[in-house]
């Protein structure tokens, strides 16, 4: 898709990118994460209803007291937090075939190159994030990262967005998303941003994206050229 979708912002101010499923798909190393956590507890995942199991963009804080409440484990959140992110980071460490998104890695560059600011909006934890777009080459290219402790509500509320434009110092209505799950676009849609929803084809569960501004198969429907008019001087 070469021509410019239907109103597109006429002058794109920053591309802001979710990570988990849009940029690099780790639902495995997540699953495995939350099975690991389980055993620990002496619990088992499976019992976690299916809508748990197989949802997409909520924050893992909201994930683990989520877990917590269900089970009735009386260990602390934070003490439970810390152990889902130390067998995660275990899992991340271990998988020798993680590969980015199809496409993600070329257009981040190109916008990059055309000066264009850029950030992530992430349910996610910080470290993750800069661990893999570093193994890959791109931790240097975004401005900004806003992870899901940055936050008190996580998505569909635009609080994450909002926070990110803040700091990006560029209007809401200027801001290009691309997100693949349905809370993460009724949150970038709610923060008054254009949301391009990238479908993950391996997905748990078949996200519904029809608030989307558009809806692509990947990032090689994406043109760079949609986003040029905004380089910095």
């Amino acid at each position: 898709m070469r021509e410019r979708p239907r109103n597109f912002p006429i002058r794109p101010g920053a591309a802001i990118f979710d990570f988990d499923e849009t940029i690099i798909d780790l639902e495995r190393q997540h699953t495995r994460a939350y099975e690991r956590l389980s055993a620990a507890m002496g619990s088992r995942y499976a019992d976690m209803p299916e809508s748990f199991r197989t949802g997409s963009g909520r924050r893992i804080i909201d994930d683990v007291r989520d877990m917590r409440a269900f089970f009735g484990w009386d260990r602390p959140l934070d003490d439970l937090l810390a152990e889902r992110q130390r067998v995660f980071d275990e899992e991340i460490a271990g998988a020798g075939d993680l590969e980015l998104m199809p496409g993600a890695a070329p257009l981040i560059r190109a916008l990059h190159d055309l000066g264009l600011a850029l950030a992530i909006t992430s349910s996610a934890v910080r470290s993750s994030i800069e661990t893999i777009l570093d193994l890959f080459g791109l931790l240097h290219m975004f401005d900004v990262i806003v992870d899901g402790s940055e936050v008190q509500r996580g998505k569909p509320d635009p609080q994450a967005y909002l926070v990110t434009s803040g700091r990006l110092g560029v209007d809401p209505e200027s801001c290009v998303v691309f997100e693949d799950s349905n809370v993460g676009v009724r949150a970038a849609r709610a923060a008054g941003m254009y949301c391009v929803a990238v479908r993950n084809p391996r997905a748990l569960t078949r996200q519904d994206l029809t608030a989307a501004d558009l809806v692509v198969a990947s990032f090689g429907e994406v043109d760079s050229a949609w986003l040029a008019t905004s380089s910095r001087s």
